[in-house]
């Protein structure tokens, strides 16, 4: 069970083509690839830097998206998410 969910709270963002770093109140910066939610790897750069701090999440009011960060401190992709190959295309048939 994860402990201290206080601690836990995001406070700031930065999202780029590549990665989502979240810090979180105790210091911490959670980075996760951007791919494992397709909404965020398709919105544009002004649509992923619009958010809105939650108790335990994170929403992006433009795209409609909520990620945890107990989802992302376990490594918990969104449905569909696929990582993007050279060309910037879907890896087809890729499990993760």
């Amino acid at each position: 069970m994860i402990e201290h969910l206080d601690n836990m709270r995001p406070v700031d963002l930065l999202c780029d083509d590549d990665l989502l770093h979240v810090k979180l109140t105790d210091g911490r910066i959670v980075s996760v690839p951007v791919w494992w939610y397709p909404p965020l790897q398709e919105a544009m750069p002004v649509e992923r830097n619009n958010v809105e701090f939650m108790p335990s999440s994170i929403h992006w009011p433009d795209i409609d998206l909520d990620v945890t960060v107990v989802s992302m401190l376990l490594g918990r992709q969104a449905s569909g998410a696929r990582p993007l190959d050279a060309s910037g295309k879907m890896r087809m048939g890729t499990r993760q």
